[in-house]
């Protein structure tokens, strides 16, 4: 009899064991369905998808024809990023090229022409992909002529406020720079339109001011060469004490006088230094 009982309650145990085993299983199933995962998705940002980057205009870091229709035409260097950015603007430099110089074909159909002035540094060069300033140099004949004459300062003004409407230009920072006859174009600027310009770069050329206080407040950068008999150095040399003593000097007249025998046409070798070019694009009103 005892021998029976031991077996009946071997069994029980057996059973009840069987049976907590089976309910421990049941009731951690549900604490395992609401855990996180360990490698949850990744977050989805709230809102509409990010708008893609704006691929830069098909004119960037080239230089094209603007044709005004009325007025000088022009080549424009725009930057390699123009376009990338509606809100940002640029600093503006006004190219002026000299006597019989040009920047377009005949036709003004294309860019080409001479390739003379301050564009031409930027004009299929490496400087093209980092230069950060729109560049315009008007071309003074007009279509179908090779005819030279002397700039217009109206037109000039205007080819300035149609550039301010027609691209993304910074306009407290546009600065002009001329070589010879451009440069007497660039003077005319600094004496009717310095509501526009912040600042101005003749060179080769002499001065033609009746008053040469009105070079003294605006930031000036005279530039020439001792070998070109059209420069005149030594009168520069004696212009700049007068500028400096001007009771409206606001202590920004520069004058660089190169000694090299490239006569007149030291213009390429001065626009090339990295200071110079610098100095254009850093001119602000």
């Amino acid at each position: 009899m005892y021998k029976h009982l031991t077996t009946l309650l071997i069994l029980l145990s057996i059973f009840s064991v069987g049976c907590n085993k089976k309910e421990d299983s049941s009731s951690e199933a549900p604490s395992e369905s609401t855990e996180s995962p360990i490698n949850p998705t990744p977050d989805v940002p709230s809102g509409p998808d990010p708008t893609p980057s704006t691929p830069a205009d098909a004119r960037a870091g080239k230089v094209t024809l603007w044709d005004r229709s009325s007025g000088y035409d022009c080549a424009v260097f725009l930057p390699a990023d123009y376009g990338t950015d509606p809100n940002k603007t640029y600093p503006m430099i006004l190219s002026l090229h000299g006597l019989n110089g040009s920047v377009l074909n005949t036709a003004h159909t294309a860019v080409g022409g001479g390739k003379t002035g301050f564009i031409k540094q930027v004009w299929s060069t490496t400087l093209a992909q980092k230069y950060p300033a729109i560049v315009i140099a008007p071309n003074w004949a007009p279509a179908g002529s090779n005819g030279s004459g002397l700039w217009i300062h109206s037109q000039l003004r205007q080819v300035i406020l149609d550039a301010m409407e027609k691209y993304q230009v910074d306009t407290d920072r546009i600065v002009v720079t001329g070589l010879s006859a451009g440069s007497i174009g660039t003077q005319e600027l600094i004496k009717n339109s310095k509501d526009l310009i912040a600042g101005a770069m003749p060179g080769a050329y002499s001065n033609t001011f009746s008053d040469v206080c009105e070079m003294a407040d605006i930031p000036v950068w005279v530039f020439g060469n001792n070998s070109d008999n059209l420069f005149a150095s030594t009168g520069w040399q004696t212009i700049q004490p007068k500028v400096e003593s001007c009771s409206n000097y606001i202590h920004e007249f520069t004058l660089t006088v190169y000694n090299s025998t490239c006569g007149h046409g030291c213009w390429d070798s001065h626009w090339a230094k990295p200071e110079v070019q610098e100095w254009l694009i850093n001119q602000r009103k």
